[in-house]
């Protein structure tokens, strides 16, 4: 039976989305803990599937890639083997971040990231190109006004 989170847990949980690079010891200061407790706390919340991994967030616009855009697409049909071609297809395309399955009047999701707009014409195109594409819907953001890669508790 899985062991229901406590409030030192999602007290960690929300610590780690801030900064995982936050030393143990600083988190137990904050928490007023033991690091020992801290480190035990994260190794099963890792163990438990909560932690997937840990990982930094970089600056798009610092490594020149200027151009941040959503692609709705339609397929043809939702079967699993075309899911599956379309998901070994859509892989292949380094510029796409994000791939979901979602309802509404188009079946797909893309988040894509690239240096500029010539660029992700081209990527579309591409996207356009892949069997079973039926449809495209593009949209390319101005200005993001809330980016939080947190989950809120």
């Amino acid at each position: 039976m899985e062991k229901k989170l406590d409030r030192l847990d999602i007290s960690i949980l929300k610590l780690l989305q801030e900064d995982s690079s936050r030393p143990h010891k600083q988190m137990a200061g904050i928490l007023n803990v033991s690091s020992t407790t801290i480190c035990d706390r994260i190794r099963r919340l890792k163990q438990g599937g909560y932690i997937v991994t840990s990982v930094a967030v970089l600056n798009r616009r610092k490594l020149k890639q200027e151009v941040l855009a959503f692609i709705h697409l339609k397929l043809s049909h939702c079967s699993d083997e075309i899911i599956n071609t379309f998901k070994d297809d859509i892989s292949a395309i380094k510029e796409v971040c994000e791939c979901s399955t979602i309802t509404g009047l188009y079946n797909i999701k893309l988040k894509i990231i690239t240096t500029d707009n010539t660029s992700f014409s081209g990527v579309q195109r591409n996207i356009a190109n892949i069997k079973n594409v039926q449809a495209l819907e593009s949209y390319v953001v101005l200005d993001n006004i809330i980016n939080d890669i947190g989950f809120n508790f």
